[in-house]
């Protein structure tokens, strides 16, 4: 990928953007948090890409094959975020650009970047909820116990 390190905003500013431009279109620094959901669901979704003969096999599994290496890297605080990559969405993709040229382009096909975002916050949104329930029902218990023991 010759313009692997083009910011989001290159194609349609001929000059450099600035830094406060940067800093203000950014969301890496909140929604980095949101890396499992999103990688897991690109990988689903490669997986839909692949079963539906839409991308080749061959494709599928290198797109897949370096979703895993770079949540990999995340998990073990080997990842550089990249606030000139204003998100997570792109700071992974991005990255498996980095790996799979040229596959990691189809990783995209039928879901469009606003697709993509909404997915994962509502996988988050779930996945935290689900925590969030589980932590009050064991303070619910402590308290119970703890009222049935005075």
């Amino acid at each position: 990928m010759k313009n692997k390190n083009k910011t989001v905003w290159s194609n349609r500013f001929k000059g450099k953007t600035s830094q406060s431009f940067q800093k203000i279109g950014s969301s890496i620094h909140i929604d980095k948090r949101l890396y499992e959901q999103d990688i897991n669901s690109s990988i689903m979704h490669t997986q839909m890409l692949s079963k539906q003969k839409i991308i080749k096999s061959e494709d599928a599994n290198k797109i897949i094959n370096g979703l895993k290496k770079i949540k990999a890297q995340i998990d073990k605080g080997n990842f550089e975020f990249k606030e000139k990559f204003e998100d997570i969405h792109l700071n992974i993709e991005k990255a498996l650009f980095d790996i799979i040229v040229p596959s990691a382009g189809y990783m995209h096909t039928a879901r469009s970047r606003n697709d993509q975002v909404i997915t994962d916050f509502k996988i988050w949104m779930k996945n935290s909820t689900n925590e969030i329930n589980s932590n009050i029902n064991k303070v619910i218990k402590s308290t119970i116990k703890l009222a049935e023991k005075n």
